[in-house]
């Protein structure tokens, strides 16, 4: 077996016996008598309006690149320079037909449907649903939470491609291959009602600078770099000089609260990613450490799983080195099969995941420029938990990327606290992998 094969199958194990436990988690109180399902504090899922956010396919993309030119036009582009328009126009069609489906299947139940994309998304309509369905796979779901901030408005997802992807965030794949089965079982309570904690960004600079700190849609441009911003207290020396600057004489700052709320994680960095990070980081209320780096990562727990499963974990190779090291090294007994070093491996890996509601956020820096000093390090931890984490950015280039979908500008001078509030909550469900009947 292969080291990839070895590593998705140690994911795969990790990931199933996280789920078994939020199930048994959940299962306490969770069920109630058919066509009412309610969680602890008492709520039912009300299926009255329902608003399907759709996947932009590669195809869609392309065109809306393309400012929109006719099909035709578009087929001799995308074929002239080599990418593969049948591929792309089959799965365009596949996805607008499961689309359809989910819409009829509403329509006949006699619920009321809207439909948006990337594009039209707004909170005016997340605001007249009463329940959001995006449909396409996990960034999708990522795309329709982060613009829910009821905590009580439930966000469902589907599946659209069960046979290429895993979509960990929707529906099992028995939804996506029975639609109508799927929306009968919810319907009628056949489900666990489930929260997921998400990040709350509120950004701190000066007020002239407040209204610079605007999204940037990553999936719809094809590049985007951010203007460096001068302050006029700033020393003509290095920005580091700001460091120096004492609390009272700082000049007034305005403060924002980011309206994406990121389920996943928040990555902070410089948008070219050959150039260092320069954050100054403060974990809960201890010291600021200056840090040097490939960008901070800050995630959920329902994105431990995710980009920050993939930053902290260890290969099974990399394990076998260090016991083979161990044991003619140190003289240390140990078993040295691959097998012994995958199990070291999914022991250490498995404790990098937390619950999706957990109050708690992870936080890890990327390649960390650091020496270490024994007995006592220099800096802070390359990766922890933590309750909020608060950074200050001397970048000249840089974004607050939430979900790896939206980017905010992160330069020189800015700040950013990140903590997750109960009321920030996300709503969902989950439901039996098998058929429920």
């Amino acid at each position: 077996m292969s080291l990839l094969n070895n590593f998705t199958v140690s994911i795969a194990r990790s990931l199933r016996r996280m789920r078994q436990k939020e199930l048994g988690e959940l299962a306490n109180g969770s069920y109630r008598r058919r066509g009412s399902a309610v969680c602890k504090d008492g709520q039912e899922l009300k299926m009255e309006k329902c608003l399907i956010v759709s996947k932009v396919t590669r195809y869609e993309y392309e065109k809306h690149s393309h400012d929109d030119i006719s099909d035709v036009e578009l087929e001799k582009v995308l074929r002239k320079r080599g990418s593969d328009y049948d591929s792309m126009l089959a799965n365009h069609k596949q996805q607008k037909a499961f689309e359809e489906n989910v819409f009829t299947s509403l329509k006949e139940m006699g619920i009321k449907v809207e439909k948006a994309s990337r594009l039209t998304y707004n909170d005016e309509l997340i605001n007249w649903c009463d329940v959001v369905v995006p449909c396409g796979g996990d960034g999708t779901f990522l795309l329709a939470a982060s613009r829910v901030r009821d905590a009580n408005k439930p966000v469902i997802g589907f599946n659209s491609a069960p046979h290429k992807s895993v979509g960990r965030l929707c529906l099992p794949t028995w939804c996506s291959n029975d639609v109508k089965g799927a929306w009968q079982a919810l319907k009628e309570g056949r489900f666990r009602w489930m929260r997921r904690s998400r990040i709350r960004t509120t950004i701190i600079c000066e007020p002239k600078q407040i209204e610079t700190i605007t999204p940037v849609d990553l999936h719809a441009l094809h590049y985007c770099r951010y203007p460096p911003v001068r302050h006029s207290h700033e020393s003509a020396n290095s920005p580091m000089s700001q460091e120096k600057t004492s609390e009272e004489n700082r000049p007034q700052m305005a403060t924002k609260v980011l309206p994406f709320l990121a389920l996943n994680e928040v990555f902070i960095g410089e948008s070219v990613t050959s150039r260092v990070s320069l954050l100054r980081l403060q974990i809960d209320n201890g010291k600021w450490t200056h840090t040097k780096s490939s960008g901070l990562c800050v995630t959920t727990g329902t994105g431990s799983t995710s980009w920050h499963f993939s930053i902290n974990c260890l290969r099974s190779h990399s394990v076998l080195e260090l016991m083979k090291i161990l044991k003619e090294e140190c003289d240390v007994k140990l078993d040295t099969t691959i097998e012994k070093a995958r199990e070291v491996a999914e022991r250490y890996n498995e404790k990098l995941m937390f619950a999706p509601d957990s109050e708690q956020l992870a936080y890890s820096v990327r390649e960390y420029i650091t020496f270490e000093e024994w007995p006592v390090p220099r800096g802070l931890r390359v990766r922890d938990r933590a309750a909020s984490v608060r950074v200050k950015s001397h970048c000249t280039d840089a974004g607050l990327v939430v979900d790896g979908s939206v980017s905010f500008p992160f330069n020189d001078g800015t700040e950013a606290i990140l903590e997750i509030h109960p009321e920030d909550s996300l709503m969902t469900v989950q439901m039996e992998d098998s058929l429920p009947y």
